[in-house]
């Protein structure tokens, strides 16, 4: 049975509003299971970092998606349109906690974001200051800006490409 057009328009429009997803494929994720991304950072005072998150072969997990990787976690939340890396390996230790934060089209291979850096228990209110940078800061620029107002530093995701 086919429904008429402004039937099914109808039923997508109230889905829609109800925060359902429409029925058409979500947007293709930038993360895979197996993947390996670089995190290149540079913290308010200058301090520059750059690792490796080596994504498992695991299927990710919950809402948002959790990627587990050799150093930490990366989220993934396609209906909010954001992307967190976090590398904790060093604050095991005692030292800093990276997180990464993109919010923004979800297209790509490069993301670049706010970074928030501190012992692990100072991390999660940072990480919200640098979500909410993404919601006064529309261009990179004003971004930069922002997050050096509150303290935060810049980084970038980038899949490393496979050798052929």
């Amino acid at each position: 049975m086919r429904l008429p057009l402004t039937l099914l328009l109808l039923v997508c429009a109230t889905g829609l509003a109800q925060g359902a997803a429409p029925s058409a494929a979500p947007p293709r994720s930038p993360l895979q299971p197996g993947q390996v991304w670089t995190l290149e950072a540079v913290t308010a005072e200058g301090e520059t970092f750059q690792t490796t998150l080596r994504l498992g072969r695991q299927p990710p997990q919950g809402t948002p998606v959790s990627y587990l990787a050799d150093r930490g976690v990366m989220l993934l939340d396609v209906a909010h349109a954001s992307l967190i890396a976090l590398d904790v390996a060093d604050a095991q230790d005692g030292g800093l906690a990276l997180a990464c934060a993109y919010v923004g089209p979800l297209e790509g291979q490069r993301f670049g974001g706010v970074l928030a850096a501190a012992p692990l228990e100072g991390l999660p209110p940072l990480l919200e200051v640098a979500l909410a940078v993404f919601e006064v800061a529309t261009t990179p620029e004003d971004r930069a800006e922002a997050s050096a107002e509150v303290g935060l530093g810049r980084c970038t995701l980038t899949l490393k490409q496979e050798s052929a």
